[in-house]
């Protein structure tokens, strides 16, 4: 679990990390504001991935159950935003469910290890 709990706070802290360099360096072009941007991909997709690790290790919590069952329901929806719907309200609403997500699972993630 430590090592779940660490890999998370790498993840959660490179694109915070990227955004804190490119306003120290003072970055005009924007180059590590775009890092800090591609990174929240890579940052979500490593969180995925321990969802579904703590989903196997213990298929009977819960919360994880919730996170990953919103997850999917994430993108799902997005995905037929795109194919189906088009409307922009919806996309208003789904910017930042990443961010609660990746939230959720932290939170859950740290009580986990605490117990």
């Amino acid at each position: 679990m430590k090592t779940v709990k660490i890999l998370n706070a790498i993840a959660i802290s490179l694109p915070i990390v990227l955004g804190f360099i490119g306003i120290g360096i003072n970055d005009s072009t924007g180059n590590y504001f775009a890092y800090a941007l591609y990174s929240t991909m890579l940052t979500g997709f490593i969180q995925v991935l321990l969802g579904i690790f703590l989903l196997y290790n213990d298929p009977k919590n819960i919360a994880i159950q919730l996170y990953i069952a919103t997850t999917l329901l994430f993108f799902l929806t997005w995905y037929l935003e795109v194919e189906l719907f088009h409307t922009d309200i919806l996309v208003y609403i789904l910017v930042p469910i990443p961010l609660l997500l990746a939230l959720f699972l932290s939170i859950v993630i740290y009580k986990k290890a605490s117990l």
